[in-house]
């Protein structure tokens, strides 16, 4: 590949994720924030000066290149540690091997070090087997996945692995409305009827009763309504023609339309619903238990509004034949160099200018060795990051106060394998996937949609049991480590509630329980939050968290980069562990390139991973700034390296910002 003396920026989509685009606003107004806090340390620094800009600080103050530390010897070749086996950990891998295989003069090698064994390789692409047979299984972790723009890198993987082979129809919906639902102890099948078909509102006094023409419009209509305005503030604000004609794609941080929605990312989805649309405390329960888990209207009011807007679209759903955690496996026979297993970090050691290490705990022998890298990347959740000695990592206290406190929501899954698919049986007939939804300890039992050929003679997995947020909580309390083995309760709970929620009536209780009593054959269960190596299933964030903690986990700290769903936009799904991926990557060679202006290779890597080529490498994720501030900068053509006269890129920008920060923070302690 020839080399580029400048990064040439890509074109973006018009239409594309809100979230990507309130992502890119947050960052921009983070890294203005930090730099005018830098900029404060430095007037008040006796050896130092304040400066106008980014690009005059790292030119005229603090030339970053003598910030960096030491350049890789020989020029191009050294080694990363990645901490974590999971999707983002292992596509990291890929990434670099195809960057080794596009530019011929680097050779960047690297250790994947998985705390799990073999068994566990994929993280939270987990899929539990009861036995070897094709359809004998369920997927504890990721599971379904919606064929919509912003899962674009995902399907593509799939593509990459050769997984889109095996894709299947997920079948979401109850196109054939047998599906049940009990709440309040009372039953229905299929679309319920319009009105208070459950009773809620009885024995409520009529001050806080759920209104009528809520509850004849149903709870996922109602709260559609509720979010209406916010959804059309934000689309008309990010879609605003500007005076030359073009879309703001990035959102313009002064336009006054925007505050209304930086000041709902500080209130809660229960606090919007009660201070703003003056709903009673009975019709917000009512919404939150037919809408989502208990508890879940506790999170951002940002989060609930942007992600309704991403799932707005009539998506089609795919799940995979065999397991989710098959992705981690394809992925694993395409990387040159395999993960170790049952090697624990237990602390990471990262000065910018010094050394870059990890200490690794042998959980299968007494070893406890160090290794040395020129770059760490963590996958782990955060939960388990917050474990490891990080006294040394030189993270940033906005870093650290993330780690500890950005959300994690729980998540819990049971399934059963029975000696026949009754579901799909008389009186049932539930015989294309669905959700059966209940106000019962289970919440949602998903029928499967990947072995609807089963013969009824023959066994079959039910996942009877899904729930997350406090739900979660309370059916984990029953889980034990060693499932199915010191659970009888739980067992008895699960039969229990999926009589009720298939018995057409109390008369049927009987007949439906000796059914799936007598079919019955042993069950499996797992707790996201009893698992000492994720402590919590995905990102959940609260109040405030997104533009206020969400921007410290992305920033580079030095040579530490996190990665990993929660490092994501799009937190909780797949594309946002690759997308984390493909950022660090991409903001490690942009460092490699201040370190070594004149060594065209990095530049080359940086154009690689910056245009799409239908890999799933690039292009850079839409949710990464090109910009520092606008869309059109008045000072002319941002530049990555500093360029007198002219801004820098955003990730130049960040890089830089951090680098100067380390230099200035060992300042004080040394003035200390």
């Amino acid at each position: 590949m020839p080399s580029r003396t400048e990064l040439e920026l890509p074109t973006r989509p018009v239409h594309h994720s809100y979230k990507y685009k309130w992502a890119r606003q947050v960052v921009r107004e983070n890294l203005v924030d930090d730099f005018d806090i830098l900029n404060k340390k430095l007037k008040d620094s006796p050896n130092l000066r304040s400066a106008n800009s980014l690009t005059q600080l790292v030119t005229d103050i603090l030339p970053v290149e003598k910030l960096t530390g030491d350049r890789p010897e020989p020029q191009g070749q050294f080694k990363v540690g990645i901490v974590g086996a999971g999707c983002a950990g292992l596509f990291t891998a890929m990434i670099l091997d195809h960057i080794n295989e596009n530019i011929t003069d680097l050779n960047i090698t690297y250790d994947v070090l998985e705390a799990n064994g073999s068994e566990r390789l994929g993280g939270r692409l987990y899929t539990h087997h009861f036995s070897p047979e094709e359809k004998d299984y369920y997927d504890i972790g990721a599971m379904r996945f919606p064929k919509i723009p912003i899962m674009d890198r995902t399907f593509r993987l799939f593509e990459k692995l050769g997984i889109d082979t095996k894709l299947i129809p997920y079948h979401f919906k109850d196109t054939n409305g047998v599906c049940p639902a009990y709440y309040n102890d009372r039953h229905t099948v299929g679309t319920p009827p319009k009105g208070d078909a459950y009773a809620m509102n009885e024995g409520l006094p009529p001050n806080n009763r759920i209104p009528d023409h809520l509850m004849q419009q149903g709870s996922s209509k109602v709260m559609d309504e509720i979010l209406h305005d916010y959804k059309e503030q934000i689309q008309n604000h990010l879609q605003k023609p500007k005076r030359d004609g073009t879309k703001n794609e990035n959102g313009n941080a002064k336009a006054k339309d925007w505050i209304p929605l930086k000041k709902a990312d500080f209130m809660s989805t229960r606090q919007y619903l009660r201070s703003k649309k003056d709903l009673n405390f009975n019709t917000i329960e009512w919404l939150e238990t037919f809408d989502t888990g208990t508890g879940w209207y506790d999170q951002s009011l940002t989060e609930t509004v942007l992600e309704s807007l991403d799932f707005d679209e009539n998506a089609d759903w795919f799940c995979i034949n065999g397991g989710s955690q098959q992705v981690a496996t394809e992925m694993v026979k395409q990387m040159r160099q395999k993960p170790e297993f049952h090697r624990q970090v237990t602390a990471i050691t990262a000065s910018p200018k010094g050394k870059r290490s990890l200490k690794i705990k042998h959980t299968d022998s007494s070893t406890t060795e160090t290794r040395d890298y020129f770059a760490i990347f963590n996958s782990t959740t955060l939960g388990a990051l917050q474990r490891m000695d990080l006294t040394e990592a030189g993270l940033r206290y906005g870093t650290k106060q993330a780690i500890r406190s950005l959300g994690y929501g729980a998540s819990c899954k049971v399934a059963i394998k029975f000696k026949t698919p009754w579901w799909q049986q008389a009186p049932f007939n539930i015989k294309k996937g669905g959700m059966g939804k209940t106000d019962l300890p289970i919440r949602v039992c998903v029928y499967p949609s990947y072995n609807l050929d089963t013969p009824k003679d023959h066994s079959a997995v039910l996942l009877c049991s899904y729930t997350w947020a406090q739900d979660a909580d309370r059916m984990g309390s029953l889980i034990s480590r060693s499932s199915p083995s010191s659970e009888d309760e739980l067992r008895e709970v699960l039969i229990h509630n999926l009589t009720l929620l298939h018995a057409e009536d109390s008369t049927k209780y009987k007949p439906v329980r000796d059914t799936i009593e007598g079919a019955y054959e042993t069950h499996h269960a797992y707790n996201w939050n009893q698992d000492p190596h994720t402590a919590g299933a995905f990102a959940y964030f609260g109040p405030g968290q997104f533009s206020k903690m969400w921007p410290e986990i992305i920033r580079p700290n030095g040579w530490l980069y996190l990665i990993g769903e929660a490092a994501s936009a799009h937190h909780a799904w797949v594309v946002g562990s690759l997308e984390s991926s493909v950022r660090a990557v991409f903001q490690m060679l942009q460092s490699l390139h201040w370190q070594d202006e004149n060594y065209a290779p990095y530049k080359d890597a940086m154009h690689l991973l910056a245009t799409a080529d239908g890999s799933p490498f690039s292009p850079l994720p839409l949710e990464m700034p090109l910009r520092q501030e606008d869309d059109t900068p008045k000072d002319g053509k941002p530049a990555d390296m500093p360029t007198k006269g002219r801004p820098l890129t955003f990730t130049s920008a960040q890089v830089a910002l951090g680098f100067c920060e380390s230099f200035v923070q060992e300042s004080e302690e040394e003035r200390k």
